[in-house]
């Protein structure tokens, strides 16, 4: 009989700080050989557990560390053999004044240039309240937000040749009161949030959209300074600040800190290495992307753009967490296999090349920060002749291979390669942990309410789903100049299909025709 063997005190300590983040990202109890993607994890939840070692215990957690020792027992001990592992950490600087900008920044000033004004890169987002809500406490809430972040304060400035952030008080958004006359608040936040916003200009607007019956927080933004995850990072907030005006948990770091850290960190025979990744991976791929069935000519950088919706039944998505759990993959990895399985099918293609919107918050101290931190990658998957199984370890492998050059802005590698129109196709699975459940306001929960999107679209077809549930729903963004409705419906029948299909047999093989 094979004794026992009790872990070493440090080894027990550390498990007990590290367990209880496991199981409340999981939702359940964990064991010391429980596989962190088996359980149920994916990259954005895995950014979340590494950000919360971090600050439980005071080391810096790689982004990457649950990809490398995904198995519980493995992920402590290798935290216990190195006391600080991964990336240096961004340092708080003064925040008012000129930084330089973010890749993030950068590369999205590269598309404004190769688009020119056919294209508007703005967010809305907003949420619905109890009537009943204290204005005047939410007011008070509001005007704290852009000391804790002052990206809400930031406007572009030119600083001899370059564009730079310019943090200043001025830029302070103040809180507009909408009232709903004709239409509804649904209505008026529809016609109030598309409201051009210039790069010199203040680059957030904040309304609350008000009628008889319905109260709106509405946040408008350049993408320049906004993504999902920071605005669930400032309902959070100010939730926090309208229960209590002393409420500490301000963010140490600014997005201008990060910026300098891009700056710093990624530069030279680091940054040449990670493009290098990248360069590799496009070699002898189109320069204007996949050709895609039915396609209306040649395509300018941006165009008109409609939309299909897309759902994932519960039982399907439960059917295929199974799955994922077998093959050691995340959901998201199960998905872009098979995403990528039915765009081949689709386009007729063995060679597929995907873009998908990744976190990247990546530094330590980034995950309460708000700013632009979103970006992309993209993912070149080669259909094997084998079973759909060997596709998803195939794209699985590759998806984590890239992790740690995930750093690099898609957009702006995209421009560095010479290939600014390459990723003409994109897929997300977008999992935002600050709006998977939103706080309330005086015991009352916010709800997320739709905003429309932009009339017009960069990349030819993305496909985005989102949790609603233990259900997928979302919708296929589409370029009218370049698809036709019929085309793009046949895609997400081909990618339902592969869904169906994977869920009762893994071991089917790959074929490029599904007839």
């Amino acid at each position: 009989m094979t004794p026992l063997v009790t872990p070493p005190p440090d080894e027990l300590r550390l498990a007990d700080v590290v367990r209880p983040i496991w199981e409340t990202v999981l939702g359940r109890a964990v064991n010391g050989d429980e596989d962190f993607f088996e359980a149920g994890g994916d990259s954005l939840t895995a950014l979340v557990v590494a950000s919360a070692v971090s600050r439980a215990t005071g080391r810096t957690v790689p982004a990457g560390w649950l990809y490398r020792h995904p198995r519980f027992v493995d992920g402590v001990r290798s935290l216990l053999q190195a006391a600080a592992v991964g990336f240096s950490a961004p340092v708080p600087q003064p925040r008012q004044g000129r930084h330089p900008l973010s890749f993030q920044q950068e590369g999205l000033l590269d598309v404004i240039g190769h688009i020119g004004g056919n294209h508007r890169y703005q967010v809305a987002y907003a949420v619905a309240m109890d009537p009943s809500v204290d204005v005047g406490r939410l007011q008070a809430a509001w005007e704290r937000m852009p000391e804790r972040h002052p990206v809400l304060a930031t406007r572009l400035a030119h600083h001899g040749a370059e564009r730079v952030q310019d943090v200043s008080t001025a830029a302070h958004p103040p809180l507009e009161t909408i009232v709903a006359t004709r239409g509804g608040a649904a209505h008026e936040t529809d016609h109030w949030a598309p409201a051009p916003i210039a790069l010199d200009e203040p680059l957030v607007r904040v309304g609350l959209v008000r009628s008889a019956d319905d109260v709106r927080l509405v946040l408008a933004a350049h993408q320049m300074v906004m993504d999902p995850w920071s605005w669930g990072l400032l309902l959070q907030d100010m939730s926090a600040q309208y229960a209590c005006p002393d409420a500490e948990g301000a963010p140490e770091l600014a997005y201008s800190d990060y910026a300098r850290w891009q700056r710093t960190h990624l530069t030279g025979d680091t940054y040449a290495r990670h493009l290098d990744f990248w360069r590799e991976t496009a070699d002898g791929f189109p320069a204007d992307g996949m050709h895609l069935p039915g396609t209306r000519g040649r395509a300018g950088p941006a165009g008109p753009a409609a939309r299909l919706p897309l759902h994932v039944p519960d039982a399907r998505v439960a059917a295929l967490e199974v799955r994922a759990r077998a093959a050691g993959a995340s959901l998201f990895e199960i998905l872009l296999a098979l995403f990528n399985l039915a765009v081949g099918r689709w386009a007729g293609t063995d060679d597929v090349l995907v873009a998908s919107a990744t976190a990247s918050r990546t530094a330590p101290g980034t995950q309460n920060v708000a700013g632009f931190f979103v970006n992309g990658r993209f993912t070149r998957t080669r259909l094997p002749a084998g079973t759909v199984a060997d596709l998803v370890d195939r794209v699985k492998q590759s998806w984590r291979a890239a992790d740690e050059h995930r750093e690099l802005h898609l957009e702006k590698t995209l421009f560095d390669l010479g290939r600014p129109d390459m990723a003409n196709v994109k897929f997300s699975l977008n999992t935002v942990p600050g709006l998977a459940h939103l706080p309330a306001l005086d015991g009352q929960q916010l709800r997320a309410v739709p905003v429309t999107g932009a009339a017009s679209a960069r990349r030819h077809l993305s496909v985005g789903l989102t949790r609603v549930g233990d259900a997928l729903a979302g919708a296929a963004t589409y370029r009218t100049d370049v698809l036709s409705r019929d085309a793009v419906a046949g895609l997400l029948g081909e990618f339902d299909r592969a869904q169906r299909a994977f869920a009762a047999d893994p071991d089917q093989h790959i074929a490029l025709t599904n007839h």
